[in-house]
């Protein structure tokens, strides 16, 4: 477990064992003061779900109609940036599901939530009212990852655990730099092209270029986040764009802004996936 403050708000991230991390990539609670402006965040490929034990949060996004949160959220993968406005009594919890994680818990087709925001009690009706309130019972984060995680554990009966791990060592290879989406689907798919690129898409929300694509995006951003950019073409080319003008055009897409317009914005836009263990407080 590990924490950090950014922009006036703490964030508890606790990652989850075996087997529930084949599943939840992460939970995380998050708690604090009003702020003058909103946050960004960035494009992910994984869904998440969110509980609202403070104020209405309020959100716009650029490809969906974002509804206030004002108990529970279930949030699909996104091809592009989310604002949030928290309110001053801001504080919340929630889980990020690993790519495949979110349909092999729920059955549910991940393609139905890609790029929107749904009320969770519209999709699991009282089962998410009553954690919603049992949440809001719990006098602090590790008690509510507790229970956050024997609500996950209880699921997992339903679920084959042989078939999440070979989801899994999917979701690693689709990750790897320089791999051949192509090349991919013929060797562990096992199934025609066309097919095997609608069951991804079914199960996560994406196709395997576009969950390329931002997983490239993200490690480009972090890598600019990190240390200055000297030479923007070969910055581009070293992580794997055709080239410069490419790269600043995924970059606008996926943010809003170009690089350079987001470094001048830092330190007061904030992306989840900047965020790394030995940057924050260890607790």
């Amino acid at each position: 477990m590990f924490s950090f403050i950014n922009n006036q708000i703490s964030y508890t991230i606790e990652i989850p064992a075996y087997p529930v991390n084949l599943f939840v990539d992460h939970y995380v609670y998050m708690e604090g003061e009003s702020l003058t402006y909103g946050e960004r965040l960035f494009p992910n490929n994984k869904a998440e779900m969110f509980f609202n034990l403070g104020g209405k949060v309020d959100g716009k996004s650029e490809l969906c109609p974002a509804p206030a949160l004002v108990s529970t959220m279930v949030s699909g993968v996104r091809h592009s940036w989310f604002d949030f406005f928290p309110p001053v009594d801001f504080c919340m919890i929630g889980l990020r599901f690993t790519l495949f994680g979110f349909h092999q818990l729920f059955k549910i087709p991940a393609a139905h939530f890609t790029d929107n925001n749904f009320p969770a009690e519209d999709v699991w009706g009282k089962e998410m009212r009553e954690l919603h309130e049992r949440l809001q019972e719990k006098s602090n984060c590790d008690e509510m990852f507790a229970l956050l995680n024997d609500w996950i554990v209880a699921r997992l009966t339903g679920s084959s655990l042989s078939e999440m791990i070979v989801w899994h060592k999917m979701e690693k290879m689709l990750s790897s730099p320089g791999v051949s989406v192509s090349q991919l689907l013929r060797s562990h798919m096992g199934y025609s092209h066309k097919h095997s690129i609608q069951l991804i898409r079914g199960q996560s929300g994406l196709g395997p270029k576009d969950i390329q694509k931002i997983i490239r995006f993200d490690s480009a951003l972090k890598s600019i986040s990190q240390r200055p950019v000297r030479n923007w073409s070969a910055f581009a080319c070293a992580a794997g764009y055709a080239d410069q003008s490419h790269f600043i055009r995924d970059f606008k897409v996926f943010t809003g802004y170009t690089p350079a317009e987001y470094l001048n914005r830092k330190p007061h836009e904030y992306h989840f996936h900047e965020m790394m263990p030995d940057q924050a407080m260890h607790r």
